[in-house]
């Protein structure tokens, strides 16, 4: 069972913001994970609003978050607190993820599979900023379908499209191809994570052993460099 670090705000309204961590870390043990909250925890003797006892609830948060397969982001607040988090996940390659409603297990990153859903970690940093067109790239999870949200289903080519480019104009429409099944998507440029690593395909042709010559077969043929001496 995977561990999973829930973040969500605590200042404000505090007793409504840990009744919903609780209700957050309950949905998703119900999902099968090992969901773990700070607020739950250290509030039993870290007062959020003594500076110091604050800053230590702070330290012992990302502790925890340290010894977790991912974090979880729970709502569109972000706070001060959970920024810290969401960085420190990034600087240490843990896997976040977005749940815009908190409260909609079926959204929640779980694959039917078992495997560990892919996510911004698994991108080329930056290659959002690259043009996708002839690139593999990563879709978010939470645009899949549950029953079909597995790592296999969230790589796909990027082979054309208005929204490749970053500064695109009008459209920000990309059409995808599916490497095993050879489906067919158009989405916005946002749905996608990025750019996948090498490394991501090596970790999901291990994962899934058909995708590899799949993979081989539609690899992006580089353009011939035009011979100038003619």
């Amino acid at each position: 069972m995977k561990q999973v670090y829930i973040a969500s705000p605590l200042r404000g309204d505090y007793d409504t913001n840990i009744r919903n961590a609780v209700e957050y870390c309950r949905l998703a043990a119900e999902s099968g994970v090992l969901a773990l909250a700070p607020h739950i925890i250290f509030s039993q003797w870290c007062n959020d609003t003594i500076p110091e006892q604050r800053e230590q609830g702070l330290k012992l948060g990302l502790e925890l978050l340290s010894h977790s397969e991912e974090l979880w982001v729970m709502g569109k607040q972000i706070s001060e607190g959970m920024r810290g988090e969401i960085e420190f996940a990034a600087a240490h390659g843990i896997p976040t993820f977005y749940m815009r409603n908190p409260t909609a297990p079926q959204y929640y990153p779980i694959s039917p599979d078992g495997n560990c859903l892919l996510s911004e970690t698994g991108c080329i940093p930056n290659s959002r900023r690259e043009d996708y067109e002839k690139q593999w790239v990563i879709l978010r999870h939470e645009s899949l379908a549950a029953e079909h949200r597995t790592p296999l289903n969230q790589l796909w080519l990027c082979t054309h499209g208005p929204g490749c480019a970053p500064d695109y104009h009008f459209s920000d429409t990309i059409h995808l191809l599916h490497p095993v099944d050879r489906d067919h998507l158009a989405i916005a440029r946002g749905e996608v994570w990025g750019v996948a690593k090498p490394g991501t395909l090596e970790r999901l042709t291990e994962l899934y052993p058909a995708l590899g010559e799949n993979l081989t077969a539609l690899q992006p043929v580089a353009e011939p460099d035009e011979d100038m001496s003619r």
